[in-house]
């Protein structure tokens, strides 16, 4: 049996709360199933509603809550495909369900999803998630989501971001490379718990009964793994599930999500009578033309009608 204070992910997790918290969330979202409760008197669809999602985050902070307490990462592996499955059964039985970016717990939900469902090695899963999200103006059209959901090929709206606190660092460091963007990443790191303060969770750890299942920035996970970026400068600092990085990396998982076009990483290329995917300086790679200037969404020029390959060296 292993000694649970040595094995923990979370260092402000206790040991008694953990275990009970566990325990009430299996028996309620694990043991029964949403039918089982459904089938057992009429609700009003309001209500039904209410507890269908219950058992899609409820078995979210479970995976969560496991991951903190220490759990081997392969027997979270049935968890995480439960907490996926769940949120699928809910989305079909209410399909108008969107997570809105411009509220800060569901775009949190969406960054876990998403990065649980990579740094599990799910790709299926991450195009699933994409489906769960608003993408309209009035939901909040978010340029980070954006940029994070083309790396792992799914096309998402969205031009600026929605929440520069605490995300600012985060989508920078996607578009920088080397020594500033070790510092990004950790800078990001550093601040995100103070600057969570507008999520339902934030400062659970100081009342434990209400099922406290830990801190992760796991969006710091995904990014160091889909990016590639060496995190021996922000691996050590808190929330950051330093473990779960080394597990993906060790199954390979960049190689198995699309690597499309990453959107705003200096680098990157696009052609001709293309729609140009990021405002920045361009330089042409087919002939001395000189950098350019393009603006996201026009239509990249030819060169004196000659196709060419433009490629992006700084973001604007």
């Amino acid at each position: 049996m292993r000694d649970f204070n040595s094995s923990k992910r979370e260092p402000l997790l206790a040991e008694a709360a953990y275990h009970s918290s566990v325990k009430i969330k299996q028996d309620n979202y694990v043991n029964v199933t949403f039918d089982a409760v459904r089938a057992e008197q009429q609700r009003t669809a309001e209500h039904e509603r209410g507890l269908s999602f219950d058992w899609a985050f409820g078995n979210l902070e479970l995976l969560i809550q496991l991951y903190s307490g220490g759990e081997p990462l392969e027997n979270l592996l049935a968890a995480a495909n439960r907490t996926f499955d769940e949120f699928e059964r809910h989305k079909k039985n209410f399909p108008d369900f969107y997570l809105l970016p411009w509220e800060p717990d569901a775009y949190q939900y969406t960054l876990w999803l998403l990065s649980l469902s990579v740094l599990f090695d799910l790709p299926e899963r991450a195009k699933m998630i994409a489906t769960y999200v608003g993408s309209t103006l009035e939901d909040g059209q978010d340029s980070l989501l954006r940029q994070l959901y083309s790396r792992v090929g799914v096309s998402f709206p969205g031009d600026n971001l929605i929440h520069v606190k605490p995300y600012a660092e985060l989508q920078s460091a996607l578009n920088a490379c080397g020594d500033e963007q070790q510092q990004l990443m950790a800078r990001y790191l550093k601040h995100w718990y103070q600057n969570m303060k507008k999520c339902y969770w934030y400062g659970r750890d100081k009342r434990p009964a209400a099922g406290f299942f830990g801190y992760w920035a796991f969006e710091a996970g995904m990014v160091t793994v889909l990016w590639d970026i060496d995190d021996t400068v922000y691996r050590d600092l808190p929330y950051y599930p330093k473990d779960l990085v080394d597990y993906a990396r060790a199954k390979h998982v960049a190689d198995h999500f699309p690597r499309g076009r990453l959107i705003g990483t200096p680098g990157m290329t696009a052609k001709s009578g293309e729609e140009c995917p990021c405002t920045g300086v361009w330089i042409c790679d087919d002939w001395a033309v000189g950098p350019q200037t393009f603006s996201r969404g026009i239509t990249l020029p030819t060169d004196s009608g000659r196709q060419v390959t433009w490629r992006l060296t700084k973001v604007i």
